[in-house]
């Protein structure tokens, strides 16, 4: 898995004809800003940062300033996807657009990150409670386009304000962290708040005519930029292929006598140990993922 630091200094980089991402360090990993240029300019997600500290500056390399965006989108509000957007809307005056079903999560992050990060108070860290939302100038439907070229998908599942945007141009899908592979080496696995939620989004993109996909994180198993159709279809069939595999894995520790506590650590250590890309300091994202399991009828 790709690391970053935080002592270096990213550039967008070009993936796709006119789509660019900058892969902003956050801890191990790295967050992606995804910038697409055209007749009008779109920003998706902000990072955790202050746009001073790495936004405008890798604009700047391409000869764009701030201004020059017509556009900030968000594929969810976890503080490492819209942490930069307060300051870009009431700095830089910047427009926010989203799915009118997300829109009280961008309203009030801190409502969303106390939601994920209170759960299992023994093993997460605080919850965000510095982020700042925004009132989004445009709310779309479902199915409605936006400057005519991108379309909005709720994909809950990873958490209940995902969404999906696709640019009808390229048939490129900007996920976030609405497809989660094998997880972040920040998560150990795969990290979902309602697998019910999380199953149907793989499903419903698996239809989608899509030729590529671009993730918020680098995921093990899928990286963070998949390209062509086949590896589009390859890459949501091994997303799916981890959550039969988490269940089947879970219910076997169950029935060897692996403790199911109140916050399911041993279980997700085992899970992590077995099947995972890392342990992390707090096991917090994987504890939701193997409660979801426990549930009843979740358990493959």
């Amino acid at each position: 898995m790709q690391q970053a630091s935080e002592d270096t200094h990213p550039s967008f980089e070009a993936i796709l004809p006119g789509t660019y991402l900058l892969k902003v360090p956050f801890g191990p990993v790295w967050t992606g800003i995804v910038l697409v240029r055209g007749e009008k300019n779109i920003l998706i997600d902000s990072s955790h940062l202050e746009p001073e500290t790495y936004l405008l500056p890798a604009l700047d390399e391409l000869g764009m300033k701030i201004g020059d965006i017509d556009w900030l989108l968000n594929t969810h509000v976890h503080g490492d996807h819209i942490g930069g957007h307060h300051a870009l809307v009431t700095r830089y005056g910047l427009k926010t657009a989203t799915l009118a079903s997300a829109a009280d999560a961008l309203r009030d992050p801190v409502k969303v990150a106390v939601r994920v990060r209170t759960r299992f108070p023994r093993n997460s860290p605080p919850p965000q409670s510095y982020l700042k939302g925004v009132e989004p100038d445009r709310l779309l439907d479902e199915g409605e386009l936006l400057e005519g070229r991108f379309r909005a998908l709720a994909t809950p599942g990873h958490d209940d304000d995902c969404l999906v945007w696709i640019d009808t141009m390229t048939g490129t899908a900007f996920t976030g962290d609405s497809i989660q592979a094998n997880g972040t080496i920040c998560q150990g696995v795969a990290f979902y708040r309602d697998l019910a939620a999380y199953r149907q989004t793989l499903a419903k993109l698996s239809v989608e005519p899509l030729d590529n996909i671009v993730c918020g994180h680098d995921y093990d198993g899928i990286g963070g930029v998949v390209t062509g159709r086949g590896a589009v279809a390859d890459a949501l069939r091994f997303c799916a292929e981890r959550v039969k595999v988490y269940g089947v894995r879970i219910a076997a520790y169950v029935k060897e006598g692996v403790p199911v506590e109140d916050e399911p650590v041993s279980l997700a250590e085992r899970l992590i140990h077995d099947e995972g890309c890392g342990m992390p300091e707090k096991l917090f994202l994987a504890l939701h993922t193997v409660s979801e399991h426990l549930k009843q009828g979740n358990m493959v």
